[in-house]
């Protein structure tokens, strides 16, 4: 079983790294793909569990579920206030609780992902490559070489 805060901490670690935060931005805004799900897809693969795509494409309906609820419209809600009240004297201090709430709900679906994961029927498989069960071949490339 996965535990969410060491599945935390992996995405957090991963995340730091600024070539692949922009990696996965990009999967985000040009591919439409979930970050969340592709870090959690790769941190199954290193701990050796083999996802099937049932399992994926059931993590695919979680996580699209919470970004349409709740991730989405607080994007939109934060870049609305970037480009229309950037220049607010309260800007800052809007944009930076803006930023720790979306983390919170960042850190919420995290739980709803390790919680449908923990219902899948892994198998142990050293090479294990989760990642090319939810993104193009040379997405997987691009977060790989990013990783790296």
């Amino acid at each position: 079983m996965l535990e969410q805060e060491l599945f935390w901490h992996y995405a957090c670690q991963l995340y730091s790294n600024k070539q692949m935060e922009e990696v996965l931005l990009h999967f985000q805004d040009t591919h439409g793909k979930n970050v969340n799900l592709c870090l959690l897809l790769d941190y199954t693969a290193e701990l050796n569990q083999q996802l099937s795509q049932a399992d994926v494409n059931a993590l695919i309906q979680c996580a699209e579920k919470l970004d349409e609820q709740l991730l989405s419209p607080y994007r939109l809600i934060r870049r609305t206030l970037k480009v229309e009240h950037s220049t607010s004297p309260n800007y800052s201090a809007a944009r930076t609780s803006l930023l720790n709430a979306e983390l919170e709900l960042e850190k919420l679906q995290q739980h709803s992902l390790v919680e449908q994961v923990n219902t899948c029927s892994t198998l142990y498989n050293t090479d294990a490559n989760n990642l090319a069960l939810y993104l193009p071949e040379s997405l997987v490339q691009q977060f790989l070489s990013a990783k790296s």
